[in-house]
């Protein structure tokens, strides 16, 4: 059930930056391969407190702006601005032994342990994304021959809070992996009745005996260039 009530304000439209589709990048790798890849194509960018924003040909970038609070802030701008769908190109960690790093995740569902989505839906713990646009992503993906999973992902708050009975318990109540921002951005979409989807590459391991941690691998630049870049 969406949440009651009119806000006391409202997230003004970012001039010069409308346009109906939307994508959200929480992160880059040190390489900064996205935010070059952006540099190039943008026909106008900005710098936001909330992150940074590029226009493209066909597509608004919400770029370097972590954790769900954040995200959805800039995201409301954006369906200020006339978003109507909203794709995650991101990262997560692997959770379950059968998700390695460098797998591609296409999430099928998120579970909130995060504080923004019950302000938007109430009472409710597990998100969805919109399936024609999730599905038109895979369809994408396997027409380029790209392989890839569907994944449950929690969205969570607090990185540094996970521990090894928090991980027992996700892996006991079936879920994958696990991001920061996934299950707000799907209930922003629920509540604004607009398409959501995500696409993310697994940047490290929390099954082993230590963690595995990938994110400056230059292996994973290169599923970056073949998996995210073809969507911007």
């Amino acid at each position: 059930m969406k949440v009651p009530g009119e806000p006391m304000f409202k997230p003004k439209p970012l001039r010069g930056f409308s346009h109906r589709r939307a994508v959200y990048i929480p992160v880059d790798p040190p390489s900064r391969i996205l935010w070059k890849a952006l540099a190039k194509k943008a026909s106008r960018d900005k710098d936001m407190p909330f992150g940074h924003v590029f226009l493209l040909d066909n597509t608004a970038v919400l770029y370097r702006c972590i954790g769900a609070s954040s995200a959805v802030i800039g995201l409301e701008h954006l369906i200020a601005s006339g978003a109507e769908e909203i794709l995650i190109l991101g990262f997560c960690g692997s959770l379950n032994p059968d998700f390695s790093a460098f797998d591609v995740v296409s999430i099928n569902k998120a579970y909130s342990e995060e504080g923004t989505s019950k302000h938007y839906i109430a009472r409710k713990k597990v998100f969805h994304p919109s399936n024609p646009l999730r599905q038109s992503i895979e369809s994408r993906l396997v027409e380029w021959n790209l392989p890839f999973l569907q994944g449950f992902t929690v969205s969570t708050d607090a990185p540094y809070r996970e521990t090894k009975s928090w991980l027992k318990e996700k892996q006991n109540n079936g879920i994958d992996v696990v991001d920061m921002e996934a299950s707000a951005i799907f209930a922003l979409g629920e509540y604004h009745d607009i398409m959501t989807a995500a696409l993310m590459i697994v940047s490290d391991e929390l099954t082993g005996k230590k963690w595995k941690n990938v994110f400056t691998y230059s292996r994973l630049n290169k599923l970056i260039k073949e998996y995210f870049l073809p969507f911007l």
